[in-house]
């Protein structure tokens, strides 16, 4: 059981071990000069800092819990699993929680990569908070609650509704994945769907499929693409292929996708997506800071129901990256590009922006002289 100081441990994650825990019919004592836990089966659970990392760094373990683990260095997350080197169990863990902090920070950098697994929790997952039994929370819970509530900015971004945000300046506030994100529904085959596409070969290209209520003016985003290493012939298989079966009005492009490469004789982006079979193709609108203005309006639900979901599942990118977004300092009417050296990763946002503008309207119709008789 491990912090980075030791004695942050004593009144946090040994006070919930020893009152939640610990089993009360066994047995279990714990020994301060070895600073470790003992079971009668000669099991030991062991306490220490990363503030004086010779114990732990020279112990052979077989789980290794770490409590608040952004606290922590990489290096020291690569020591502990150096250490999962037991074997007495039939398999090795390194676990840990903590709350959310700035994108950027190495462990969520792991997570998004894939080499760690991130699993998310909600305040209504801790039955001393919540009470599934009715729906609620306990009288300790709603006053917690009311607390987390109280906060603003990143704090409440973070604390209140577990997102990774920069303190820097979340540019989206109006995001809420409790009002925005919706589990799948049917679309009906007759309203305007669209798609836009932020190009893209080394960084990943990614599509967002649009869908508009014609009662509402809601807008549903419904479905995605993201992926990198892909010809401009394949993203365009690929849309089409994701798009089978459905009538898409129009294709909302990046700007750069129309431009010529006169240099090469080679056709345009845009041109090869044609040739694939896409049609109805339009550039997306090229300011940026009309079309963050656009998402922010359709994302808005201070006075009246939002106008933008999320299909949860569907749009995972664009659910991890919005959130993430963050003023530029130099702009503050503009997303940052850059954060702390590192490009951000903006794709998904850009999609949706191009889509948000776009509003699926479709090309009037072409009118076509009929004769009678």
């Amino acid at each position: 059981m491990v912090r980075k100081v030791r004695t942050t441990l004593t009144q946090a994650a040994m006070v919930t071990f020893e009152e939640k825990v610990l089993p009360k019919a066994t047995p279990v004592y714990f020994h301060s000069t070895d600073q470790e836990y003992r079971y009668p089966n000669g099991a030991r659970i062991v306490v220490g800092g990363l503030d004086n990392p010779d114990k732990i760094g020279s112990t052979e373990f077989d789980l290794v819990y770490v409590q608040e683990a952004v606290e922590l260095e990489s290096d020291d997350w690569g020591m502990l699993l150096r250490g999962l080197r037991n074997n007495v169990l039939s398999y090795q863990q390194l676990l840990a929680d903590c709350n959310p902090t700035f994108p950027e920070h190495w462990l969520k950098q792991r997570c998004d990569q894939g080499i760690t697994q991130l699993l998310e929790s909600r305040h209504e997952d801790n039955p001393t908070i919540w009470d599934p039994s009715t729906g609620t929370w306990t009288p300790f819970g709603a006053e917690y609650m009311a607390g987390l509530d109280s906060l603003t900015g990143y704090q409440h971004q973070r604390l209140r509704l577990g997102l990774w945000v920069a303190a820097e300046g979340m540019f989206f506030q109006e995001w809420d994945p409790r009002v925005h994100v919706i589990p799948p529904r049917e679309i009906p085959p007759d309203w305007p769907r669209w798609v836009a596409v932020d190009w893209g070969f080394a960084a990943p290209f990614c599509c967002l499929w649009f869908a508009r209520d014609p009662d509402t003016r809601r807008v549903y985003v419904y479905d995605e693409a993201y992926v990198a290493g892909l010809r401009d012939e394949q993203q365009a298989d690929l849309i089409r292929t994701k798009s089978a079966g459905q009538i898409i009005r129009l294709v909302v492009l990046d700007p750069s996708m129309f431009n010529p490469r006169t240099e090469s004789q080679r056709p345009s982006i845009a041109q090869v997506y044609h040739q694939r079979g896409l049609r109805h193709l339009v550039p997306g609108m090229n300011s940026r800071k009309q079309g963050w203005q656009v998402v922010r309006r359709l994302l808005a639900h201070d006075e009246h129901p939002t106008r933008l979901q999320v299909f949860q599942n569907k749009c995972p990118n664009l659910i991890r990256t919005l959130p993430v977004m963050v003023v530029d300092q130099l702009d503050p009417e503009d997303v940052a590009d850059v954060v702390k050296g590192s490009k951000t990763e903006d794709h998904a946002v850009d999609a949706l922006r191009y889509g948000a503008t776009a509003e699926a309207q479709p090309p009037t119709p072409a009118k076509v002289k009929v004769r009678f008789g």
